[in-house]
């Protein structure tokens, strides 16, 4: 085990320096926690600190340098319009994140009933007014049948369905299109939250159907702070935050285009990010298919479901989260009880019960999110912490 000074040191080594793809690469560190946040690459870095040096940032000024501040703007869009697919017919609309963009969908957009997943992301559940909750199975994939039974019954509403590209918790990817398709064939509008989906799978507006997508730069390699909502022209939307009219009078507040530079310096990079998934996805599977061989009573969630490449989300009995997390942690290896938006709460993860996980599998689940800066040795490195931590809590549970 580490000594206090051990303790303070690996602290002092991880916390002062920042979370870059050059820091993963060149430390013991290992990061696998990319759900949570992906590391800031190179390309963002240098674009940020090249906006940066222009000093004179907002867009809404009519001189030269608001010209050019607009230009950045703009630039982030095309740039959007061209790795999602995005046609003519949408708008896109800066926020500060995917959370904002989605209380923008279901706060902003009135006069709707709300149908949503059990296991959407807390700012869908949260935000949206009394909302239908489709169920999902053990798999994690919503009911297709028990979605059009809530849009025949809700006939004559306006309605908007909003499920999530893919889980924050599991990894597992819903099938949009069909979704978007139930949705249309009985008027509703449909929703999904793509934050996951970007930089891990192909995102293509247009194949999905949707009718508005939201996106988080930090998720892909830009930096917290900026989000995107995308929506059709012909919808109105109310603002949540109101002032000056900016970002077409659905986002008050001088624009974030530190922030939105680096979005779309990392957009640039998505292509280059999905040429190494299938390397990541076996990695995932290598992790997966050793932990199995070690403990046969194990459970990976969404094993059987199409899944992001680098998301495993597994129970090891009897080992409570907060554990097995602090045991990485001092083993220098990240990683996470689920949804990192939840205030470094240790709560049984919601994602799992509505799976029908029992209580003690949803309180014993730790998430593992790899990326292109993980290596085979990362991974035995999981695996042996792994199995560490099960060997010295399961036999203290029988002395």
């Amino acid at each position: 085990m580490y000594s206090f000074n051990d303790k303070r040191s690996l602290y002092n080594s991880v916390t002062n320096k920042p979370l870059s793809s050059f820091f993963l690469e060149n430390s013991n560190y290992i990061y696998a926690d990319y759900n949570a946040t992906s590391p800031i690459s190179d390309g963002v870095r240098k674009s940020i600190l090249e906006v940066l040096s222009k000093q004179i940032l907002n867009p809404s000024s009519l001189h030269r340098k608001g010209q050019e501040t607009r230009k950045i703007l703009q630039d982030a869009r095309d740039a959007v319009c061209g790795i999602i697919d995005v046609s003519s017919d949408k708008e896109i609309v800066f926020t500060s994140g995917a959370t904002e963009a989605n209380n923008l969908v279901m706060r902003g957009v009135t006069g709707f009933q709300y149908v949503v997943s059990a296991i959407e992301h807390p700012s869908i559940l949260n935000s949206a007014h009394n909302p239908h909750i489709i169920p999902v199975n053990q798999e994690g994939i919503i009911d297709l049948l028990e979605l059009e039974k809530i849009l025949s019954k809700l006939k004559g509403n306006k309605v908007i369905v909003s499920v999530m590209m893919a889980n924050n918790e599991t990894g597992v990817v819903q099938p949009i299109r069909e979704i978007a398709e139930i949705a249309h064939k009985f008027g509703a509008i449909c929703h999904t939250d793509a934050a996951q989906s970007v930089g891990k799978i192909k995102v293509n507006m247009e194949n999905l159907g949707v009718d508005l997508l939201t996106l988080s730069a930090h998720k892909f390699g830009g930096i917290a702070g900026s989000g995107v909502l995308v929506f059709n022209k012909n919808l109105t939307i109310k603002p949540i935050i109101v002032g000056g009219g900016q970002e077409k009078g659905l986002r008050g507040g001088t624009e974030n285009v530190v922030a939105i530079a680096g979005l779309s310096a990392a957009l640039q990079s998505v292509p280059d990010l999905l040429s190494k998934m299938n390397e990541i996805k076996k990695l995932r599977d290598q992790l997966e298919s050793k932990l199995l061989n070690l403990v046969s009573s194990i459970k990976i969630f969404g094993k059987n479901s199409k899944r992001l490449p680098n998301t495993s989300f597994v129970y090891m009995p009897g080992v409570k989260s907060d554990v097995q997390l602090m045991h990485f942690d001092l083993n220098n290896i990240a990683v996470s009880n689920g949804s990192a938006c939840s205030s470094g709460k240790i709560e049984p993860s919601y994602v799992l019960l509505a799976m029908g996980a029992t209580k003690e599998q949803a309180n014993c689940s730790v998430r593992i999110s790899i990326g292109p800066q993980n290596k085979p040795q990362d991974i035995k490195k999981i695996v042996d912490c792994w199995y560490d931590i099960y060997k010295k809590n399961t036999l203290n549970m029988y002395k």
